[in-house]
């Protein structure tokens, strides 16, 4: 069985644990941590809440840093909720009354405007 699956196993078990859906993703972004340096990552999968981030393992995120994402002009301020090896979770840190944007599907595909907005 796949860590892919052995996952949605676990969230069926707790339907609490992940609120919002996953959408598989291979995304290029760059994390920016508060000591000025760049590492580059890759979202591997995306919600509308958070992301999961394959990184190289010798580098530890800070608990709070900018995430950089290809096809989006602005950074968006995340929170690493786990690290472990080459793989972390991070959760968007939204302000208040504040939605995520729309997840992408690939760096070429732009994000859904939101809803409501002019066209």
């Amino acid at each position: 069985m796949t860590s892919a699956d052995d996952r949605a196993r676990r969230d069926q078990a707790d339907p609490g644990r992940r609120a919002a859906v996953r959408v598989a993703a291979m995304i290029p972004a760059s994390a920016l941590l508060p000591d000025g340096t760049a590492q580059v990552c890759v979202i591997r999968d995306i919600s509308t809440g958070g992301a999961r981030l394959s990184i190289a393992r010798r580098h530890l995120l800070a608990e709070t840093f900018l995430l950089r994402v290809a096809g989006f002009e602005n950074p968006f301020r995340v929170r690493r909720v786990w690290q472990r090896g080459d793989l972390a979770g991070v959760m968007l840190e939204l302000g208040r009354g504040k939605e995520a944007p729309a997840p992408l599907t690939s760096p070429s595909q732009p994000a859904r405007p939101p809803s409501g907005a002019a066209r």
